[in-house]
């Protein structure tokens, strides 16, 4: 059974796009980037918490 994700990811279409683009010269950047992914879905919310930017979760 697989496990409900704690968040979830959206990409928009400009990322999508982008993922795209980049993919024909990187080809694993979608493997690349699914550790990330996971991560953010599992709460673990990476890099440095920017205080006082106005962005509430």
């Amino acid at each position: 059974m697989s496990e409900t994700p704690f968040v979830i990811v959206n990409f928009t279409d400009n990322f999508k796009q982008k993922i795209r683009s980049l993919s024909k010269k990187y080809r694993h950047i979608r493997n690349d980037i699914q550790p990330i992914i996971e991560e953010l879905q599992s709460g673990n919310f990476l890099g440095d918490q920017l205080q006082e930017q106005g962005i509430q979760f």
